[in-house]
This record gives structure tokens, C-alpha cells and sequence, in this order.
């Protein structure tokens, strides 16, 4: 859970047309002996918006976020997901097939035989034997004021269960854009994803993503140290914005994508 959903840089499209002015600004995450592994660039238009990963741990990915959905391309097989409100409806009725299907062979099974299967279900997913299953708890806890490079900025951990998994430091959106619409285009992202557990049985019980969480902070994270085990593993800074004109066609899925089924790869 402590990962976004991961993207990468689009394929260029043949038809053209006319530009919208927006925001463009790239996150770059690098290692702490400065090896760059992933790259994230974010286009904004005001009324759509994408996400483009491209890196050693992402591969190459996109999501486009329009019209109340969102679209999940994969680069290098030429295809993509798209996750509507029907798909959404459809993820909810399989999955809560699938667990009443578990419960009744779980029921159906000698009382040893079962006390270990839910056992082992456990130690996977916490309450998943049950039915209930639960994630990490997350949490954001303010620690003060500070700066990074330009940006004045408040400071905040994240805590995954109490551990320290990110120390942040978030700038006032205006000092990103001029403007603070990019507020509203970062916090469209995170309504995306509450869709998107909210559709899931187990998704109301206490499964949350980063985003999710840094949607609540007062301000766009510009830098952002990643913790493993207690220990800083890499961090995630702010690399560029601009504001320039943005060709629609970065907001549609390429002609020669595949549509996938997730529920029948």
C-alpha cells in the first residue's frame, strides 16, 4: 500500500489538435546515493487530467483521469483498463461472490483442517478468513515548519501502523502553479481511488494509499524521504513545473490500444 498507482512518459498520437493552456510538472524518485528510478510527470488542463511513470520500479504506465474515470494504460502491451462506475459495479459483485464461495468451503471444512487454512489466510490478510479484512492504518502527523530549496513548506510524517514510512515536506499549491488549481486536480485523483476501494468489500476497512492521505495535507509535497525498516531508502522531490500549452490528445487513449477485461485476461 505504500506505492501509487504507477505510470509512464505517453506515446506520441498522429492526430493533432488544438492546445489547452495547463500545468506540467515532474516528481523524480532517486535512491540516497542519487540514482534516479522512477520519473512521474503530471499534465493538468484545467478539466482532465494524466499521470505518466517511467522508471526501473514502474515500467512504463499511464493513468488518465476524465469524465468521472479513469483509464490504465500499459505502454509496452499497447492496452489498457478503463475503471468506470460499471466496471466498479462489476469488480464489487465478483469479489463479494468470491468471498461468500470462500466462507462456505471454509464452513464446509473438518474444524482443524479449517482453524489452519484461516490461519494461514490471516497471516497474508488480516480478517480475510473472516471476511473482513483490514489494512495498514495510515496516518499523517504534523511536525513544523520548514523549507526545500525555494519552497517555504509545512513538514509532515506518514506513519503505516504507527511505523515512520515518509518524512514530507508540502509547499502551498500556489507556489507550485500561480494559481492552486492544482489542488483541485491532485485531490480529483484521490477521489479516483476512494471510488475505487470504495468498491471493494474489505475497501472501507482501513485500506488507504498515500495519495489518499497526502490529499489531506495543507499543501503539494514537493520532497519526500521514504523510510524502510527505520531507515531512509529513497526520496521523491519535485524536478520541474511549468505552464504551457497542453495538446488534448495527451488525454485520450492511443487508436491502436487494446481494450482489456480484467476479470478475463
Amino acid at each position: 500500500m505504500k506505492r501509487l498507482l504507477e505510470c509512464s512518459l505517453p506515446v506520441l498520437c498522429l492526430v493533432t489538435f488544438s492546445a489547452h493552456a495547463g500545468t506540467t510538472y515532474e516528481l523524480v524518485t532517486r535512491t540516497m546515493q542519487g540514482e534516479e528510478v522512477d520519473r512521474m510527470t503530471f499534465y493538468d488542463d484545467g478539466t482532465q487530467s494524466r499521470m505518466d511513470q517511467r522508471g526501473s520500479r514502474s515500467g512504463s504506465m499511464s493513468v488518465i483521469f476524465k469524465d468521472d474515470a479513469f483509464y490504465v494504460l500499459d505502454h509496452a502491451q499497447k492496452s489498457f483498463i478503463l475503471m468506470d462506475e460499471a466496471m466498479l459495479d462489476q469488480m464489487s459483485s465478483q469479489i463479494n461472490s468470491a468471498m461468500q464461495e470462500m466462507q462456505e468451503q471454509l464452513a464446509a471444512m473438518p474444524p482443524e483442517q479449517r482453524a489452519m487454512v484461516e490461519q494461514m489466510l490471516n497471516d497474508e490478510m488480516p480478517g480475510l478468513a473472516g471476511g473482513q479484512m483490514t489494512g495498514p492504518v495510515l496516518e499523517i502527523k504534523p511536525t513544523g515548519n520548514g523549507r526545500w530549496e525555494s519552497y517555504a513548506c509545512k513538514k509532515y510524517d506518514m506513519l503505516e501502523d504507527g511505523e515512520k514510512i515518509q518524512e514530507i515536506c508540502a509547499a502551498d499549491y500556489k507556489a507550485i502553479d500561480g494559481t492552486g488549481a492544482l489542488r483541485d486536480s491532485y485531490r480529483d485523483m484521490a477521489k479516483a481511488l476512494d471510488r475505487l476501494f470504495e468498491a471493494i468489500p474489505f475497501g472501507g476497512q482501513g485500506i488507504q494509499t498515500p495519495l489518499q492521505m497526502e490529499s489531506t495535507m495543507d499543501g503539494f509535497p514537493v520532497h519526500a524521504v521514504e523510510f524502510e525498516n527505520g531507515v531512509a531508502a529513497r526520496e521523491t522531490t519535485l524536478d520541474s513545473t511549468a505552464q504551457q500549452d497542453i495538446d488534448p490528445a495527451m488525454f485520450e487513449v492511443p487508436a491502436d490500444y487494446q481494450q482489456m477485461d480484467p476479470f478475463n485476461p
